[in-house]
């Protein structure tokens, strides 16, 4: 009697990605502050010039903070604010915060305008435990110069962000990772604006959800400038401010969608599996016989 098997065997495998502890991470920064001058009326016998005056009010300030989240999960989140108010540059200051659910740090150092350097980082890395969130942020404000009449001033300053995530689109997670600086001027005479200047720049970076692709990465390099001219007959006291703010998270998807088949690959699928027990139907009879 002839033998006749029939064997079927359908698989799926899903390939789970390793759960490295590669960092989402986050890093900006601003120094090598500087200035320059232009007479905007030679003729009026007044020598451009910005001097450093106590303010009389409020006399400047930086601000810095720390921040981790997990949600999901029993780890404490945990906080660092901090801020100095005083005059000359003397503001520096610092907060740093780690712990399993990632590390984030802010700081703003210098004795004088051109030394000035501002420092951003936040880090986390991807895990089951639930979502994780890493921030910092800094934030100075200088208002200790006042500009001669009839001066055009520009303050330079170098901006350095860089934003990178760690796993690649088709992972369990979704990660972002973002900075974004802004900076304004502003120039008051007799206590009225009369003129600024500001400027953003941001940079971010997101592995998508279910998109086939790497981890991202993105960075930005740029020397910004902020003018304003004093087209006054009388001294103009500026308003610098500058704020840097970062942040990274990474979501964890506990389930994702699986995909769904064509409408054709599901009819031809069906087909086959008629075909087959059809097969082994006749097979069962003829034995049987």
């Amino acid at each position: 009697m002839n033998k006749f098997a029939v064997s079927m065997m359908v698989a799926a495998v899903l390939g789970a990605p390793l759960l490295a502890q590669a960092q989402v991470r986050v890093d900006a920064s601003l120094s090598n502050f500087s200035y320059t001058l232009v007479d905007l009326f030679p003729n009026d016998g007044i020598v451009p010039s910005l001097t450093i005056v106590a303010p009389g009010g409020f006399a400047g300030a930086s601000q810095i903070s720390a921040n981790l989240r997990q949600y999901g999960s029993t780890l404490p989140s945990l906080d660092d604010h901090r801020s100095q108010f005083t005059t000359r540059y003397n503001r520096d200051i610092k907060a740093s915060l780690d712990s399993a659910a990632g590390k984030s740090s802010a700081s703003v150092t210098g004795t004088d305008f051109a030394s000035l350097q501002f420092r951003t980082t936040a880090s986390t890395t991807s895990s089951v435990a639930g979502t994780r969130r890493a921030h910092a942020s800094v934030s100075s404000s200088v208002v200790e110069f006042v500009l001669s009449p009839g001066t055009q001033v520009s303050f330079f300053a170098d901006f350095n962000g860089s934003a990178s995530t760690a796993k690649p689109a088709s992972s369990l997670f979704r990660e972002d990772v973002d900075i974004e600086g802004s900076f304004s001027l502003v120039g008051y005479v007799q206590d009225r604006a009369i003129g600024g200047d500001s400027k953003v720049i941001r940079v971010k970076a997101a592995n998508g959800y279910y998109d086939a692709s790497p981890p991202a990465m993105a960075s930005t390099k740029e020397r910004f400038s902020l003018t304003f001219d004093n087209n006054s007959a009388l001294s103009s006291n500026l308003d610098l401010k500058f704020a840097l703010n970062s942040s990274a998270d990474s979501e964890y998807y506990s389930m994702l969608p699986l995909p769904v088949p064509e409408p054709a690959t599901t009819a031809m699928l069906l087909a086959g599996l008629g075909l087959v027990a059809g097969a082994a139907r006749r097979r069962r009879k003829i034995q049987g016989n």
